[in-house]
């Protein structure tokens, strides 16, 4: 609980950048991120340079990226962005080969990788809670 004094563990809204190259798929994780007060959309990218860019200028909290991005794959843009702003929580989206493409973001250090036939019950409470370890490590 916290007194007058504590901060939350997060910023409130949680700000979050969205990346994915369909328009279409950036319209439902938008309606899907903003039917849920805590998090607010900051910006949004349609390939994994512009992601860099963004995430340098806005410094969103979390970035939903997608895995297969043109110009610059979503594992080159995150681990690029994670070199500038270790701090910053990359949630992956993939409709492609789950184990692949999880490895490959874990090595680039995304906090998790959703299936987007997931999104709908498992973004959200992924932006949150990888919002908050990286604000309050375990």
């Amino acid at each position: 609980m916290l007194n007058a004094d504590s901060q939350p563990p997060y910023p409130d809204p949680i700000e979050v950048l969205l990346v994915d190259d369909h328009h279409y798929v950036r319209r439902l994780l938008r309606e899907i991120i903003e039917s849920y007060q805590d998090l607010s959309i900051v910006g949004e990218a349609v390939n994994g340079e512009e992601a860099v860019l963004l995430a340098a200028k806005l410094k969103p909290a979390a970035i939903v990226m997608d895995i297969h991005l043109p110009v610059l794959s979503g594992v080159a843009a995150a681990t690029l962005i994670k070199i500038n702003n270790p701090f910053v929580s990359i949630i992956a989206l993939t409709a492609g080969d789950p184990n692949e493409d999880e490895k490959a973001m874990v090595i680039a250090r995304a906090a998790a990788v959703i299936n987007k036939g997931d999104v709908l019950h498992t973004l959200c409470p992924a932006i949150i809670n990888a919002v908050k370890q990286v604000k309050t490590p375990v």
